[in-house]
């Protein structure tokens, strides 16, 4: 299931990149304490403030203007956001409209 999480980010940031331009994905991880954080970049079409707090919720979507081509009923990251905490995780959004989102994945480590 957790490859889902990475392509359901992924597959979110292709559909929200204006289709002008290819869209800019880093994918880091770094090792914290007894955790490690993934951190997924995208260079795209960003987020309002009001829909980073509701962007993890069950059908949520956020208006994309005039493109009407955006598909899905709002339920990808709401899974991505339970496979995260089921594996005692936890997942934010970093965004800003017009510029980009980062998603940050924090796991613990396997001991």
């Amino acid at each position: 299931h957790f490859t889902n999480v990475i392509v359901n980010i992924l597959d979110n940031a292709i559909k929200y990149t204006p289709e002008s331009r290819a869209p800019i994905i880093d994918v880091t991880t770094e090792n914290v304490g007894t955790n490690i954080l993934l951190r997924i970049k995208v260079q795209g079409s960003g987020m309002s403030k009001a829909a980073q707090k509701r962007v993890f919720e069950k059908f949520y979507r956020e208006h994309t203007g005039d493109r009407h081509d955006v598909k899905g009923h709002g339920l990808g990251l709401a899974y991505v956001k339970r496979i995260v905490e089921d594996h005692q995780g936890h997942i934010s959004v970093e965004s800003e409209k017009d510029k980009g989102s980062t998603f940050i994945i924090k796991l613990p480590l396997i001991s």
